[in-house]
Parts: structure tokens; C-alpha cells; sequence
């Protein structure tokens, strides 16, 4: 299961024994069903047409948004790559022998 829109439309569609199999709530056991076109897409069409509706509610974010940064092309990428900027989440780069961290001022030896 990807989110809690996949867990309630799951839930619409297999109500007598769908079950929830780990915490973060991303694997569901739904007995011997191994058929897409047999078992999943009759039930969960039924679901849809019987008046099930996404929910409103959205799973439980713990990140601002806009400390997630921005997107930007990066002009120096010869394919135009979109790159992330001021992103919080990001670790910071620790030094090695050939290049110093990002955040750090070069050191001039010699």
C-alpha cells in the first residue's frame, strides 16, 4: 500500500478480511486472492461504483513544505537536470582527500 487513500480503497473493496500486516501500514494480507483480473480489479471496481470516495484526509506529514526547498534546473548540467536547493532533509556533505564539503571554504595549502 502506498498511503491511506490505497488502504481505504483496499478496505472498500475486501471488508471481510482485509488485514493490515505491518506498522507502517504498507502491506495488507488479502487471503488466497493472486488473480488481478479475477480477484482485485471486479472487487475494487465494485468499490469505486458502490460510492467510494477518497478521503480527505491526507497521511500525517512532520515536514514544513518549504523547508523542503525549491526545484531548479541546474544551468551547468548540459541536460538540464531539475536539482533540489535549500533542501532540509539533505545531509551535509562531509570532506574528502579530493573535495572539500559543500559548506566548507577551501583550504589553500603550501
Amino acid at each position: 500500500m502506498c498511503g491511506p487513500t490505497e488502504v481505504s480503497l483496499a478496505r472498500a473493496a475486501f471488508p471481510e478480511d482485509c488485514t493490515i500486516t505491518n506498522d507502517a501500514s504498507t502491506l495488507m494480507a488479502l487471503g488466497k486472492r493472486v488473480s488481478r483480473k479475477k480477484d482485485y480489479i471486479p472487487a475494487i471496481t465494485l468499490a469505486i461504483k458502490g460510492g467510494w470516495k477518497k478521503p480527505v484526509k491526507r497521511g500525517q506529514s512532520t515536514v514544513d513544505l518549504a523547508s523542503l526547498g525549491k526545484l531548479e534546473v541546474d544551468p551547468l548540467d548540459p541536460y538540464q537536470r531539475v536539482v533540489r536547493k535549500g533542501n532540509v532533509l539533505e545531509s551535509k556533505k562531509t570532506a574528502t582527500d579530493d573535495e572539500p564539503a559543500k559548506d566548507e571554504p577551501l583550504k589553500v595549502v603550501g
